[in-house]
């Protein structure tokens, strides 16, 4: 069994002689593998995967001994491939090839929202890959929205993150009156005013009134109901409100600090032709409490944006990646990464 190219397979940057393929950073190129044995299920296993990766492309019956793959530089170097009997994890079915990676590239990040279900029934999302292209083979975890588009509270949609091309606005604290826990920024300091209403620090030195009849997250709240077309009474509201905020026994703060708004700690916009969109790249208060008390994050569908855990966010924000400015590109549901 070998490598080699069959068909139309472009030739570009191979060389037979020495079994070597040569790509840029962030590009791709396509492979044969010739004479897999019958019946055997054939994996191609990299020496060094932070350089490249590999995935196998459809299989064409005019070319029945060949399998097809291609390979994606992530980032400048040398490694090998090595066909493998998959399942065995060392079971060689032939010579190795070098792929030698070259060139330099401003990273990039490719979302693949589709990849794979996990979890069952209620609980089952559907969850991909956010692959960092220039930068070193890193990866994360992400959940975009639900495949199918359907409705939801507060006059809200459900709906696929958009396939496109965008670029991340600036790391901000989400604001918005469309979900009442998203009125105050998160991490916000809360008080209680002379007349015993909650208020919250919206920007150093400035303080909003929270609860209450004219409270911001008392009018967000009957904003939201109402787009339900429910109309409860205003004391009702107010009483459900400042519950979310107050110990009804105490009296007391139940915290100081606001941690339950919904985009989580930092939020970057998918900018699209320097305009903002409904779309941001951030965590959940869920997944950001599950990480403070190190249990496991396990991502959740959004309602178009696209879910992170925390602690790759601050791992690809400490590294340089997930910051503004960096283009951003969100591929169909039905593709599978790496690009």
């Amino acid at each position: 069994m070998r490598f080699g190219k069959y068909a139309n397979l472009s030739t570009h940057g191979w060389t037979e002689s020495t079994s070597t393929q040569t790509v840029s950073i962030g590009q791709s190129a396509h492979i044969g593998v010739f004479g897999t044995p019958e019946g055997a299920d054939l994996r191609i296993k990299v020496a060094d995967p932070t350089i490249c990766v590999v995935h196998e492309e459809p299989f064409n019956k005019v070319y029945a001994q060949w399998r097809h793959f291609l390979i994606t530089g992530l980032q400048d170097g040398q490694t090998t491939l090595t066909p493998i009997a998959d399942g065995t994890g060392s079971s060689s079915f032939g010579p190795p090839m070098t792929v030698k990676v070259v060139g330099h590239s401003a990273v990039r990040l490719v979302f693949f929202p589709g990849e794979r279900v996990v979890g069952s029934g209620k609980n089952a999302a559907t969850v991909g890959a956010i692959y960092v292209i220039g930068g070193h083979g890193e990866s994360m975890p992400a959940a975009g929205g639900e495949p199918v588009a359907r409705g939801d509270r507060g006059g809200h949609t459900v709906e696929p993150t958009p396939a496109g091309q965008y670029v991340l606005g600036p790391r901000a604290h989400v604001v918005t009156q469309s979900w009442p826990k998203s009125v105050i920024p998160w991490g916000a300091a809360l008080r209680l005013n002379a007349h015993d209403e909650v208020e919250f620090e919206a920007s150093p030195g400035k303080w909003h009134v929270a609860t209450g009849p004219n409270g911001e997250v008392t009018r967000a709240s009957m904003a939201f109901k109402h787009r339900d077309k429910l109309h409860p009474k205003l004391e009702t509201v107010v009483q459900e409100v400042r519950n979310i905020f107050v110990d009804p026994v105490t009296h007391k703060l139940r915290k100081t600090t606001w941690d339950k708004n919904d985009f989580g700690r930092w939020g970057w916009n998918l900018l699209q032709n320097g305009h903002m969109t409904p779309y941001y790249v951030h965590t959940t208060p869920q997944d950001e409490h599950a990480t403070d008390q190190h249990k496991a994050v396990l991502l959740a569908n959004s309602h178009g944006c696209i879910h992170i855990p925390p602690a790759e966010r601050d791992r690809l924000e400490k590294a340089g990646y997930l910051k503004e400015g960096t283009p951003f590109e969100v591929r169909p549901y039905s593709e599978k990464g790496p690009p």
